[in-house]
């Protein structure tokens, strides 16, 4: 029974149902029932005349009535049908116009309620698509930006490589590191602190930290810096950190919240250390950002190393490198041991000091190049008309000095009067707007133990002896 009258349901029924249905009720029961009032009330009445027909205002009221009833069920069934089909219409339009947030509610289960359903599973995919579409292009953008970022990294390590490499000044070095390593975090403030006498870490570079910490000292082995640094740790401060006394006092100091801090080593030896700070609230450092700062310790340790055997280097050396001769370092030496030799046999030394007469006025005129290359032929006439036992060096840019063992003044002032003819009778050209025809040089001549008894001394004297011939009109001797 139940079945039968599920069949006889409209509501489960199809649209081709339905709509016959429809079509039925709203034109052939009415077309019939018309035809039955115009044959019982109007042309069976014509045929038959004599009999009688109850045809009263209140039967064919009710008939009227009926029919309406009939025809306005079938309107229902068509407005059931077409109602959703409009608001499928509106949706399909709004989806159209970008519109995925609302859908159809579906109340029938016929074709309509079928294409309803479909539509809303389409909008719920495009929705999805486009929630999956909008996060993977925050992904991508997410993506791009970690790109950008490791590719201005490498950029940032290659430059510092190649100024390493070119042998440029440490601290040249490590102020393009520090602004590089700053260019990675947003709002960060970065530093690196060196050792220097006496063991104590001086502030060498900082970026946007507090004024008041660029002349910061520290002992090595004193607070959380000094003992990073003494025991060659490292020490990543944010949200996960354990407070200390040591952090607390180096966060209140240097007014931050979070910190990378990486000692520089090198050979086992801690030489500074470099910071990446931050004032960011609940923070997290990245195992990237742990590894960027340790490849920028690296390489800042291998520009200090590189500084310290430059240094070695030049201190071990004895030569000058634009002309050859010996260095300043050498000479001072040299003429102490060659002091106390004298002191030791009773026997003379002088020392003489030779300068280039208006150099600088020499270089405006004919240029650096000419500059360098004068002081070199000078060297070279110096040093070619002295003895094997004598000693000539370089001490400044236009300076040059003559250790002259077993000779007293009188022999050295003599020596000094040839070194100068020489230089004059080589015949460098001055230039127009030089004071004489050919480069000069002025001299000064010092004797121990008369000057003197200590290198120090001597070069004192020859100073004094060289400034007063310079004041007598220059191309002179003095002793």
């Amino acid at each position: 029974m139940a079945g039968m009258f599920k069949k006889l349901s409209l509501i489960p029924a199809g649209l081709r149902y339905k709509l016959t249905v429809a079509f039925v009720l709203m034109s052939i029961i009415p077309l019939a029932i018309c035809v039955y009032l115009a044959y019982n009330f109007i042309y069976f009445p014509f045929l038959q005349p004599n009999i009688d027909i109850d045809f009263t205002t209140k039967n064919v009221s009710l008939v009227i009535g009926i029919t309406m009833l009939i025809a306005l069920l079938g309107f229902k069934i068509i407005r059931d049908i077409v109602s959703p089909i409009i608001d499928m219409a509106v949706r399909a339009k709004n989806i159209a116009n970008g519109d995925f947030s609302r859908s159809i509610d579906v109340k029938s289960e016929d074709e309509v309620g079928e294409l309803g359903a479909t539509l809303n599973v389409l909008t719920r995919r495009i929705r999805e698509n486009m929630d999956e579409l909008r996060s993977y292009g925050e992904r991508t953008k997410e993506i791009n930006v970690e790109i950008n970022k490791k590719v201005l990294i490498m950029s940032s390590l290659l430059q510092v490589s190649n100024l390493i490499s070119q042998g440029a000044s440490l601290d040249e070095i490590l102020k393009i590191t520090i602004g590089k390593i700053n260019q990675v975090e947003d709002d960060s403030s970065t530093f690196v602190m060196l050792t220097e006498e006496k063991n104590t870490l001086v502030m060498k570079v900082s970026e946007n930290l507090s004024g008041s910490l660029n002349s910061f000292r520290l002992k090595v082995g004193t607070g959380l810096i000094g003992k990073l640094v003494a025991e060659n740790k490292m020490a990543s401060i944010d949200r996960r950190s354990r407070m200390s006394s040591d952090i607390e006092e180096f966060l209140k100091v240097f007014s931050v919240k979070n910190c990378l801090l990486c000692p520089i080593v090198a050979h086992g030896h801690g030489f500074g250390i470099v910071g990446l700070c931050n004032t960011a609230t609940d923070y997290e450092f990245k195992e990237e950002d742990v590894e960027l700062i340790k490849l920028f310790g690296k390489q800042m340790a291998i520009a200090v190393e590189n500084e310290i055997l430059t240094t070695k280097a030049k201190e071990l050396a004895i030569k000058d490198e634009l002309t050859g001769l010996y260095n300043e370092k050498f000479i001072m030496s040299r003429l102490e041991e060659e002091i106390r030799r004298a002191a030791l046999y009773q026997r003379p030394c002088s020392f003489l000091l030779f300068n280039i007469d208006d150099l600088n006025l020499y270089r405006d005129i004919n240029g650096e190049l000419a500059a360098e290359d004068t002081i070199k032929k000078i060297g070279k006439i110096i040093e070619s008309n002295i003895t094997e036992v004598d000693r000539v060096g370089r001490l400044s840019g236009d300076t040059f000095a003559v250790i002259l063992p077993e000779k007293n003044k009188k022999q050295a002032n003599t020596a000094a009067e040839v070194l100068k003819q020489r230089v004059e009778a080589f015949g460098i050209a001055g230039g127009k707007g030089y004071p004489r025809n050919f480069v000069t040089v002025s001299g000064g001549v010092s004797e121990n133990p008369i000057d003197g008894v200590t290198a120090e001394d001597l070069i004192k004297k020859a100073n004094s002896t060289l400034n007063e011939a310079k004041s007598k009109g220059k191309n002179t001797i003095v002793s």
